[in-house]
């Protein structure tokens, strides 16, 4: 008899790295690039207001299971987005503008998910805040 193995995703730290985003002139081509190249699985997510589709690992267990996106590039400079868990945009964008970055988008909400806001840090690198609604 086969035994059953439940796997549960991990809650992510503060401060860690929990989603990240690819712009691309060509989603169905680059969709398909890294299908073949690491077995990732693109999904259409129904419910925002832009074609966006959700990339999860090949063993992802649950559709909910995502590890980052993919959209059509909307200016040719952007490039891969990188998230990092905070507890509060708020608290860590007057941190962060008080160390020298600056606020490229001002925070935002992703319906019944949490809220975003994307700066540079001292150097011009792009980056993004993620707070999450169950935090």
């Amino acid at each position: 008899m086969e035994s059953t193995t439940t796997m549960t995703r991990p809650v992510p730290k503060e401060h860690t790295l929990v989603h990240f985003e690819i712009p691309a002139s060509d989603p169905a081509k680059i969709a398909k690039f890294y299908e073949q190249l690491f077995g990732w699985k693109f999904q259409k997510w129904e419910g925002g207001n832009m074609d966006y589709w959700l990339i999860q690992h090949k063993d992802a267990s649950s559709p909910d299971d995502t590890m980052g996106g993919l959209y059509k590039r909307n200016t040719p400079q952007e490039q891969f987005l990188n998230y990092i868990l905070v507890k509060s945009v708020d608290d860590s964008v007057n941190k962060a503008t008080g160390l020298g970055a600056k606020v490229m988008m001002a925070k935002q909400e992703i319906p019944n998910i949490g809220w975003f806001a994307v700066l540079t840090d001292p150097d011009g690198n792009t980056f993004a805040l993620y707070q999450s609604k169950s935090m």
